[in-house]
């Protein structure tokens, strides 16, 4: 087989945006001299308050000392968890939720409840129970244009889930990987819950998977533990990373790469849904990914299986579960990883036409 089509992975990738980013680099390259020296674990004042600026909201002012700078969402993930003493604790999160959250989860002994959601998100009465049941310490969570499902989570639910967490004594953790393809403005937990919420935004999505910087929220109380904990999982951040970042925030140009990255997503979201128009599609307006709830006779690692012989990659359903065995079937379409939009037609299509003989076999 020649070529594998990649509808697992995503991370979208605009044509042109390649060059800008290369351009961008050399030049902060050309200065990397003078910053290697002093370069500090969670970063340099400049890049915080960079950061601090980025993630500020109408009524919601960040101040640089609750920004910390990481090597990228893994890294801020893992000190979100190392900071507020985690590791080997319970901790709930939706019953399906991002597949390297779970690896993590395993790497360091928590124990992950599960808890039912809807079209909002996780239900705050089903975050109570586990609570009152699981004893649950912290709550992970991807509200804005969730992975897998490309859901929301608005005002009103963050702030139940909040009420729940601040009777019960929660962390929060937030994973906003794929939040900048929402355009509505809408408070993170760390903006509605300062003290008890962790904040992560990676570039990988937004911008290119070879930027490996995040931006890290933490509550005042826990800042000399995420020093730490940066310091011992991802030493200093990235000099040449971060400072191509400012660079090109300070431009406008990454404004522009996201606001392009939401009108290509729309496009091919449509597209998507117009090839699948049979089927239930679920997935962001404006969202790079989607999914297709299966009916339980469908298992979506066998259709996984039968896509991979056909020369088609997507994620199954068992990857993103806490249950894996005992789950809704599904599967997760990616549109990220292939710059030629015609392959991922192509793999949507071949898609299609396993669909069609799994829902009519007799057909």
């Amino acid at each position: 087989m020649d070529h594998m089509i990649d509808l697992q992975l995503n991370y979208p990738v605009l044509d042109g945006h390649e060059e800008l980013l290369k351009s961008t680099m050399v030049q902060a390259l050309s200065e990397i001299d003078e910053i290697i020296p002093i370069c500090k674990t969670g970063g340099e004042l400049a890049d915080r308050e960079v950061g601090a600026k980025w993630l500020s909201q109408p009524g919601y002012a960040v101040a640089w000392k609750n920004v910390f700078i990481g090597m990228g969402g893994h890294n801020a993930l893992v000190t979100a968890i190392l900071s507020a003493n985690l590791n080997n604790k319970v901790m709930a999160t939706d019953e399906l939720t991002y597949s390297n959250f779970k690896a993590i989860a395993r790497l360091m002994g928590l124990k992950i409840i599960p808890c039912v959601g809807d079209a909002d998100g996780m239900t705050p009465s089903a975050l109570a129970k586990a609570c009152e049941t699981f004893g649950v310490e912290a709550v992970y969570l991807m509200p804005t244009v969730n992975n897998p499902l490309g859901s929301v989570m608005p005002l009103r639910r963050r702030e139940e889930i909040i009420a729940v967490a601040r009777e019960n004594h929660l962390v929060i953790i937030e994973d906003d990987a794929y939040g900048f393809l929402e355009d509505v403005i809408i408070p993170s937990f760390f903006h509605l819950a300062p003290e008890r919420s962790f904040y992560i935004y990676s570039f990988s999505k937004p911008l290119a998977q070879a930027i490996k910087t995040s931006y890290l929220l933490a509550p005042d109380r826990y800042a000399e533990r995420v020093i730490d904990s940066l310091r011992l999982t991802g030493s200093t951040p990235s000099a040449l990373s971060t400072l191509t970042l400012n660079k090109l925030i300070a431009r406008g140009a990454l404004q522009s790469i996201i606001a392009a990255k939401r009108q290509e997503g729309n496009f091919r979201q449509q597209q998507a849904r117009r090839l699948l128009n049979n089927y239930e599609v679920i997935g962001h307006k404006n969202g790079w990914h989607f999914w297709i709830p299966l009916p339980p006779n469908i298992n979506s690692a066998n259709l996984s299986h039968l896509l991979f012989d056909r020369g088609v990659l997507v994620v199954s359903s068992d990857k993103f579960a806490i249950h894996e065995v005992s789950h809704e079937q599904g599967i997760r379409v990616a549109m990220g990883a292939e710059l030629d939009f015609d392959s991922v037609i192509k793999g949507i299509t071949i898609l299609k036409e396993e669909l069609q003989k799994l829902f009519q076999p007799d057909a």
